[in-house]
């Protein structure tokens, strides 16, 4: 009776806990049992920029791999709530890099037309 309560504790605590938290294994095989469950509490922008974080790290870093680039993995420790932080981080610098090479292009284009200098 004793080893069932501990046992009927501890499962509560851990459905109970934050899914932020959950590690995610470097080989994608163990998510099934590991990640998963903890996506299905995130909401789903969570989801899709957890989605988005694993495939930059997983897919594209093997096919960067196949160029002779520098892969980057998962790196150890990661957690979900790490992953949708560095992916936002990411999309942000994404926007950024974007919107400058957006404005040199429009200066280009203006000093091109004699319309700037």
């Amino acid at each position: 009776m004793k080893k069932s309560s501990i046992l009927c504790c501890i499962l509560l605590l851990a459905a109970c806990g934050d899914p932020h938290d959950t590690r995610v294994p470097a080989d994608i095989s163990k998510w099934r049992d590991t990640v998963r469950p903890s996506l299905q509490k995130l909401t789903p922008d969570e989801q899709a920029l957890f989605a988005q974080y694993a495939r930059r790290h997983t897919i594209l870093a093997d096919e960067v791999g196949l160029y002779g680039d520098k892969a980057d993995p998962i790196p150890d420790g990661m957690t979900i709530g790490k992953a949708i932080k560095e992916q936002r981080d990411y999309i942000a610098r994404q926007q950024a890099k974007e919107s400058e090479e957006k404005k040199s292009k429009d200066k280009a284009g203006k000093r091109q037309r004699g319309l700037g200098n």
